[in-house]
């Protein structure tokens, strides 16, 4: 069902109705149903419980107050059933929100509206607005939930356009800045995004000033819920994940529209499966920076609520968000998956587990829009089977081999040490030492020598002679510091023996090593 299905409904009979909307959304709910107030010659009033008195709606959606009292709206229209009119009251069906549970109290108000309403003939309507709408089996049946859906992109390139044309000639040689704005807005509610828009006009001077300001605006939105938004990937060079490179590349020819003529599909899911440290969290923006599409990363575990109701409705409205932005394209980026299913089989959390897992398959089985969704594990058996089967493949990201790691020092020395480079003996050696380091804990060993460097040179120099002189490292240094610390697949051996032991259940993310670093030379005769 739709808005525009609200008429419809109340012709058949069904006098109250409940709708999902942000509370941003309050205006243009208020001004939709004013217009359908006006063509049944009805009053439309309005009630929250910010007001002791019921408002009525005005033509320009202005509020006044009539000489109803009104505590409990539910109640005083239980009371006057003899005052014609359409009333909205916006947060007055939520549940209690300590247990997320409708209370008997408010169970019994409801479905006595719902049966009273429906026989008399006095023209009353009843249209509840809440930002999640969810109830009771017994409830369910009686109250229909007009669902809200966030605006398609051209909704959002109309609103956008009525709002720029005073300010900015929109025409060829911006249109590349427009469309770029019409993306960023995308997953924004249409009446947030006019207020946000006539909040920044008066702000900024381009089409670019105003899309960086619906980002900050978007990403600050996302924050506050422990959702990372990131328009444009910035990845470093990957080093040693060249078949991980490969796959990427051909999903992201899927993105193409042209992919649909040819009834092919966006692959569903990913699941990056290996030690910790070993470069996932790394791939999936690299995944999203190899498609040019933007990353959503959200922790699964921080969706949950503080009650089953709020948990569901996290997840709901945030996998609307993820459609939404995924017109384009999109990588939905879970860190630490399996962790948020530990204890899945068990009733420790009331089940809430799995009525979520329930929700995310469901949606990554039913959902149209192009979002990859790549989620990192480090113990694939956490995972309920029906949920694995989702992704379309579990790819291992293992410890680097030997060509790799030389390529991951070298990004590293870059950074820290320009021009520094060893002669082949140093780097086996080098090399050797390192085999059991994971890509973090190699740039970890980078920086604590540049580190210690940087000590001996501030000691060596004064301060106006520091920036001229570069640091000094040897072979030595960085092995000094390799034993400083114990790599983790020595600090937590059996797990990470354990995890690599299995990996023949998944597709590897690099192949076989083939630089000159393959294999190290014999040495023949001693010195």
């Amino acid at each position: 069902m739709e808005f525009k299905d609200l008429p419809m409904l109340f012709d058949q009979g069904q006098t109250v109705v409940a709708i999902e909307s942000p509370l941003t959304e309050r205006m243009k709910v208020l001004k939709f149903l004013y217009e359908i107030a006006q063509s049944r010659k009805l009053p439309l009033y309005f009630w929250n419980q910010g007001y002791t008195r019921l408002q009525q709606v005005l033509e320009d959606t202005r509020l006044i107050p009539v000489d109803a009292e009104c505590i409990s709206g539910l109640v005083w229209l239980l009371e006057h059933n003899d005052v014609p009119g359409i009333f909205v009251f916006e947060g007055a069906i939520s549940p209690d929100a300590a247990t997320g549970k409708f209370s008997q109290q408010l169970t019994a108000v409801l479905s006595n509206l719902i049966y009273n309403l429906g026989a008399n003939n006095n023209q009353q309507f009843l249209v509840c607005v809440e930002s999640y709408a969810e109830f009771s089996p017994s409830l369910a049946p009686l109250l229909p939930v007009i669902p809200y859906t966030l605006p398609n992109i051209t909704e959002i390139r109309q609103v956008t356009k009525k709002h720029l044309e005073t300010r900015f000639e929109l025409n060829l040689s911006n249109f590349n800045e427009f469309e770029t704005l019409i993306r960023t807005c995308l997953g924004i509610p249409l009446g947030e995004l006019e207020m946000l828009l006539s909040r920044s006009l008066g702000l900024v001077h381009t089409l670019e000033e105003l899309t960086n300001a619906v980002l900050a605006h978007k990403k600050s939105k996302l924050k506050s819920q422990g959702i990372e938004f990131i328009n444009s990937p910035d990845v470093p060079q990957a080093s040693g994940l060249d078949l991980l490179e490969e796959i990427l590349e051909r999903a992201a020819a899927l993105l193409k529209p042209e992919a649909k003529q040819y009834n092919l599909r966006f692959p569903k899911g990913m699941i990056l499966w290996g030690s910790p440290g070993t470069g996932k969290s790394l791939s999936a923006k690299l995944a999203a920076s190899k498609m040019g599409v933007p990353m959503v990363a959200a922790d699964w575990a921080g969706l949950r609520g503080t009650t089953t109701y709020e948990s569901r409705k996290n997840l709901r409205e945030f996998l609307q968000f993820c459609d939404a932005n995924g017109e384009y394209g999109l990588v939905l980026y879970f860190d630490d998956f399996d962790k948020g299913f530990a204890g899945f089989d068990s009733d420790n959390d009331g089940g809430v587990s799995r009525q979520l897992a329930g929700k995310l398959l469901t949606w990554m089985q039913e959902r149209t829009s192009q979002v990859l969704v790549m989620a990192t594990v480090n113990r694939l058996e956490f995972l309920p089977p029906e949920l694995i089967r989702r992704f379309d493949e579990i790819i291992f990201v293992d410890l680097p081999h030997t060509g790799a790691r030389y390529e991951i020092f070298k990004l590293h020395l870059a950074k820290y040490f320009p021009g520094l480079d060893f002669n082949d003996k140093d780097w086996w050696r080098l090399l050797s030492e390192t085999k059991l380091l994971t890509p973090a804990e190699i740039a970890l060993l980078v920086r604590k020598t540049a580190e210690e460097a940087f000590y001996r040179h501030s000691k060596q120099y004064a301060s106006d002679e520091l920036e001229k002189q570069p640091l000094k490292v040897k072979v030595k240094d960085f092995l000094e510091q390799r034993y400083n610390f114990t790599p983790s697949m020595i600090r937590e051996e059996d797990k990470i023996i354990e995890i690599r032991n299995k990996a023949i259940y998944a597709r590897p993310a690099a192949s076989p090593d083939k630089s000159r670093w393959a294999k190290q030379p014999e040495i023949l005769f001693g010195s």
